[in-house]
């Protein structure tokens, strides 16, 4: 279902890549112009090879996200972001979220590739999933 609230987010993904900060930018734009607020994602969860004495530790991973999220929203703005946003963390595969966080937005805008384990595919899985099951329009943002 797609959303049709007129106050939902523009919702964008972050992971600190160059294509996440390009995403980020672009998404700006299109709150400006839809007149909303700006939802900025950053997925975390820690390697699924690490044993349970490194995810009793989880927070050093949920750490290291809310850091690429600021320096990313730093890289983007040197001036802090120009619309209202609001920061999200979440838990969990950063395509499952994404999805499940687009039934509320206007708009799910993503970076081309990001920092995951097929950086070789030139959308990316994480795109190629939100395309096919967002519950909104969804805007791949291509690295330059």
């Amino acid at each position: 279902m797609i959303s049709s609230s007129e106050n939902a987010p523009v919702i964008v993904a972050v992971d600190g890549s160059t294509p996440s900060i390009q995403a980020l930018r672009k998404a700006t734009e299109f709150a400006a112009t839809l007149q909303t607020e700006l939802l900025i994602i950053t997925c975390w969860k820690a390697p699924e090879f690490y044993n349970d004495a490194v995810h009793s530790n989880a927070e050093i991973f949920e750490e290291e996200a809310k850091q690429q999220q600021a320096t990313a929203i730093i890289k983007a703005f040197d001036s802090g972001c120009p619309v209202p946003a609001r920061k999200r963390l979440t838990h969990g595969r950063p395509a499952t979220e994404l999805i499940k966080a687009s039934e509320h937005a206007q708009l799910l805008v993503l970076g081309t590739r990001g920092h995951g384990e097929f950086t070789s595919l030139i959308l990316g899985s994480v795109s190629l999933e939100c395309i096919a099951h967002a519950h909104c329009p969804v805007l791949t943002v291509r690295a330059q």
